[in-house]
């Protein structure tokens, strides 16, 4: 393959430029900053496209890095050569995948070909665009190598079957992520992560033995006290029947019950109703005949109600009296006044004006009469008012002591009389009391005689007397109940126990479940690490013999790859070293028997290495039909010597392919 032409119309600082390439070498000595990565970068995106669009480093993000500053879209075209045929690529990229556009032509007809699609890099080079770089763009900022599975494909001249050398890292690497994730010996692994459940169920399964002792004999212990229990059911009956017989007893002799009361209450009214007759009577109570003793009081009681009722007349009739003479009381008084309020408040002022004229006078007003005689006047005006006021209040005085001393008489009377009246109401109302005592003694008697007589009369209360002396000689009801009661407390009490054995036994059997449980689950988890053993074991099978195959596989090219790297190697730098390759085709060299890596080669020796390596792998991938190189500087870690042959390599090399190399030293110009 050859690259004729380019057309920039945008691509990072490039704009508008167009170049035109020699079928060998092509050298461009251009200053730092000029341009040479996003030039070499141009051929790459031209051919495999953009990627890393959803990466926000700008580095990563080849749309964001060559975009134009004023964010229009980018690309051009490359005009190339395969066999005979030449070719036309036109790509555009805009500020999404949407907005890019690729197109392909026949250079020579001008017609659209159908040759190659947009992954035309791929399909020409059977490398995906990261292989590429790492096979075609050798750049002295990174020499570094690493293989993939499409360049394992391409090496092996298998690349057609890219699905099966496309799987194969990944393969690999989804069995060493699973075999990871199962190890016994990570923290992180399952099968380690069993185990350790393992333990910790084992652990708590040392106590089942001696719950399941526990709960046999809480059981035990249960059964007991539900046998005692049963049989103490039959005494519990006996009480019971032994308090209900009492019970049946004490209401059959019922009737002699409410006899002895009545008969109590009855003598008991007949007691206080005596007690209140010798309380009245007092000495007399002995000298009184006993058909008499109940006539005296009511005779006293008749005479002291019409007494209370004369001296309550008596009070009545003075409390008339006393509101007559409180009215003529008034008009008495207004009587003794004398002359009115009005006569000699008049008085009183004619006799201040007589003086006030008389001051006026002095003074020298105008008046017709005398000064004196203004005075005159008003003495004799206030003279005259004060003799009028003072003749009355003495003759109200002299009513009032007389009416006080009447008054006075009036209430020692009345006094009397209420003295008298509540004399009489305190003899009255003990009488009353009296009379009532004799009514309920006579209510009482006449209900027990009732009653007796409704029962069948005194004999047959003779014989309920018999029977309640047998019925008292016995076990007393109360003594019954509280024997029962005290049945029927140890038996609640026996009850509890059984219950709280019960409950116990209950919370034991629950951890038992649990402790089976976890012994289920014990077994299940051996199980689940076991399968899972079995698994760990097939993946590191299947991952050896992974390696084997791709041991056997890389042993196709990597003879020729190390014979050409060591010939590319010898004839830049005359160290006599001695080189070997892992079937990844990393490097190592031999020093006095023992491997070596490449880290213990100086900075320049190891590009060195790194950049011949590249070539022989490039020569390995493309037997046949060359792809082009991008070499970026490759030799500015060599010395002068190294790198003059390095630069004289490249002149052999261009021979037989097309190379761009790209330097900003006049030094390391080819």
């Amino acid at each position: 393959m050859i690259i004729e032409a380019c057309h920039i119309a945008q691509f990072g600082k490039w704009k508008d430029a167009d170049f035109s390439f020699s079928p060998g070498k092509n050298s461009f000595l251009w200053d730092n900053g000029y341009g040479k990565t996003s030039f070499i970068y141009f051929f790459k995106l031209m051919f495999y496209g953009v990627s890393g669009d959803r990466k926000q480093d700008l580095e990563e993000n080849e749309r964001k890095h060559y975009m134009p500053f004023q964010g229009a879209s980018f690309g051009g075209r490359i005009i190339f050569r395969i066999g005979e045929k030449r070719y036309r690529l036109e790509r555009s990229f805009g500020l999404k995948k949407s907005e890019d556009s690729f197109r392909l032509f026949d250079e020579d007809s001008g017609k659209e070909s159908k040759d190659y699609s947009e992954n035309i890099g791929e399909e020409l080079f059977s490398l995906d665009a990261e292989s590429f770089q790492r096979v075609c763009m050798i750049s002295h900022e990174d020499l570094h190598f690493s293989m993939n599975s499409r360049m394992h494909a391409k090496l092996g001249n298998v690349a057609e079957d890219q699905e099966d050398m496309k799987k194969f890292q990944q393969v690999q690497t989804i069995l060493k992520d699973g075999i990871n994730a199962l190890s016994p010996n990570r923290r992180t692994g399952n099968i380690f992560k069993l185990k350790m459940q393992e333990e910790e169920l084992s652990s708590g399964l040392y106590g089942k033995e001696a719950l399941e002792n526990a709960v046999l004999s809480i059981e035990k212990e249960v059964l007991a006290l539900t046998e005692k229990e049963a049989k103490r059911k039959e005494e519990g009956k006996a009480l019971e029947e032994e308090l209900s017989q009492r019970i049946s007893e004490k209401d059959s002799l019922g009737k002699w019950m409410s006899y002895v009361q009545k008969k109590e209450e009855w003598e008991k009214a007949e007691y206080r109703y005596e007690n209140a007759l010798k309380w009245y009577y007092q000495e007399r109570f002995s000298e009184i005949p006993e058909e008499k003793k109940a006539l005296l009081w009511k005779e006293e009681m008749h005479s002291l109600q019409e007494q209370i009722h004369s001296i309550k007349k008596e009070i009545e009739k003075a409390s008339e009296i006393g509101g007559e003479n409180t009215g003529a009381e008034v008009r008495i008084e207004r009587e003794l006044s004398g002359t009115s309020p009005a006569v000699l408040f008049a008085l009183a002022g004619l006799g201040l004006l007589f003086v006030l004229l008389f001051f006026g006078k002095l003074f020298g007003m105008p008046l017709g009469l005398p000064s004196a005689l203004f005075l005159l006047l008003g003495i004799l005006s206030l003279s005259l008012c004060f003799f009028l006021w003072w003749s009355g209040e003495q003759k109200k005085r002299a009513w009032q002591e007389k009416q006080e001393e009447e008054e006075n008489r009036q209430r020692k009377q009345q006094a009397i009389r209420f003295a008298s009246l509540e004399e009489l109401l305190s003899r009255f109302h003990k009488l009353e009391d009296m009379q009532d005592l004799e009514k309920e003694a006579a209510g009482r008697k006449e209900e027990f005689l009732r009653f007796v007589e409704e029962e069948g009369g005194e004999q047959a209360f003779s014989l309920l007397e018999e029977k309640q002396k047998e019925w008292e000689e016995g076990p007393s009801l109360e003594e019954s109940r509280r024997k029962l009661e005290a049945f029927r407390k140890e038996e609640e009490e026996s009850r509890e126990e059984i219950r709280r054995k019960r409950a116990e036994r209950e919370a034991k059997v629950r951890d038992l479940d649990f402790l089976e449980e976890q012994e289920r689950l014990l077994a299940q988890k051996k199980e689940e690490r076991e399968a899972l053993e079995k698994r760990y074991n097939l993946l590191q099978k299947t991952k050896a013999y992974l390696e084997m195959a791709k041991e056997r596989f890389a042993l196709q090219y990597k003879e020729p790859i190390l014979e050409a790297f060591q010939k590319y190697f010898q004839s830049i730098c005359t160290e006599p070293l001695q080189f070997q390759m892992s079937e990844d085709l990393e490097l190592s060299f031999v020093d006095r028997g023992l491997s070596r890596e490449q880290g213990y080669l100086s900075e320049g020796l190891q590009d060195l290495c790194r950049f011949c390596q590249k070539l022989a792998i490039f020569d390995a991938m493309f037997q046949e039909e060359k792809a082009f190189l991008l070499l970026d500087d490759p030799f500015s870690h060599l010395d002068e010597k190294n790198g003059a042959r390095a630069r004289a390599l490249l002149e052999e090399l261009a021979e037989s392919r097309q190379i761009f190399y790209f330097t900003c030293s006049e030094e390391r110009k080819v």
